[in-house]
């Protein structure tokens, strides 16, 4: 009796190292994935603030910073149709686009970091069977 014990002790052994192995490679794999993602967001990032930079030059938004520091006095008087004049030329296509590029590349390297901490886990776990 013992010595069947003793087989299925080993076989349910050797299942859960191979369940184990399994999750370490599909955790490589979604880590791979996700380091891919993010360094392919993080280049795309570099055009997206490139057009953020000329919306800006372009929309005459740079030039309200000016004259919040020239004519302070002015722009506290006529608040009102400073703030909605400076509204209507934020470049906010530019700005939500590359917000967006942002957190995917923040999600994409949170999801590296834990699936690589993860198949470091059972890695060690392995090693210690």
């Amino acid at each position: 009796m013992n010595k069947d014990n003793e087989v299925c002790d080993r076989m349910l052994r050797s299942v859960i190292c191979r369940v184990e192995r399994f999750e370490v490679t599909r955790s490589h794999r979604k880590s791979v994935l996700y380091m891919v993602v993010s360094m392919v967001t993080l280049v795309a990032l570099i055009p997206a603030i490139y057009y953020i930079s000329e919306s800006i030059s372009m929309s005459g938004f740079g030039q309200y910073f000016s004259l919040i520091s020239s004519d302070s006095s002015y722009m506290l008087t006529n608040w009102q149709e400073f703030v909605l004049s400076t509204a209507s030329s934020l470049p906010l296509t530019g700005a939500m686009v590359s917000l967006f590029i942002l957190f995917v590349t923040m999600y994409a390297m949170r999801r590296t970091v834990n699936y690589e901490e993860y198949s470091q886990i059972i890695r060690k776990r392995l090693i210690a069977t």
